[in-house]
């Protein structure tokens, strides 16, 4: 991992967990990051391919996926989508990164219990 991205994946893992702790929020990331991942693997296979419908199949799942994450993120309470922080590069690092290492290090899991211990 290059300087600048653990500098990002440092600087989100601080706060990730405050900004994540919504369940529908948490449901539509778990649905959005295997759709940005293919979306990605299929855009970079249309540019190598040059196949213009691969293309736009990616670019609208990219799409898809993008949404799914605003979306998410309206559900959470100090959750600022025009945050400067939120650029290519961040986005990048938070959904390869930042929140697989959520979802893997037990975090996603807690958060959800946690939405689930409110409710009751």
């Amino acid at each position: 991992m290059g300087k600048r991205a653990a500098e990002y994946f440092h600087r989100q893992w601080r706060h990730y967990e405050d900004c994540h702790h919504d369940r529908t929020n948490l449901a539509l990331h778990m649905l959005a990051l295997p759709l940005f991942g293919v979306a990605c693997l299929v855009l970079v296979g249309a540019l190598v391919q040059r196949d213009l419908l691969a293309l736009v199949l990616g670019g609208l799942g990219l799409a898809a996926a993008l949404a799914l994450i605003a979306q998410g993120h309206r559900f959470e309470s100090g959750s600022d989508p025009r945050h400067p922080e939120n650029s290519l590069p961040h986005l990048l690092v938070e959904q390869f990164l930042t929140f697989p290492w959520f979802v893997l290090s037990g975090a996603w899991r807690r958060a959800w219990k946690a939405c689930q211990r409110k409710r009751e």
